[in-house]
């Protein structure tokens, strides 16, 4: 018997300013081709908690986001 393991998800982006589609296993951080700054999903609701000052922490790995968190039209779960 074999065993398979998990297909790990990913993320994909469109970027709102030049249109490249960005993937990767957790949120990016800029735009690969326009290197345009990105917020992270949920941004506003990570910096009300206080937990994380340190922006780089709020941006997660695909596997700690749900279908609700992505905006619909910018953002892709696979």
């Amino acid at each position: 018997m074999s065993e398979h393991s998990p297909k790990s998800r990913f993320l994909i982006k469109k970027c709102h300013i030049c249109g490249h589609l960005n993937e990767g296993e957790k949120e990016m951080k800029r735009c690969a081709k326009c290197r345009r700054s990105f917020f992270p999903l949920n941004y506003f609701a990570k910096i009300d908690d206080g937990t994380s000052k340190n922006s780089s922490h709020l941006f997660c790995r695909c596997d700690e986001l749900r279908e609700e968190d992505v905006i619909k039209g910018l953002y892709v779960l696979w």
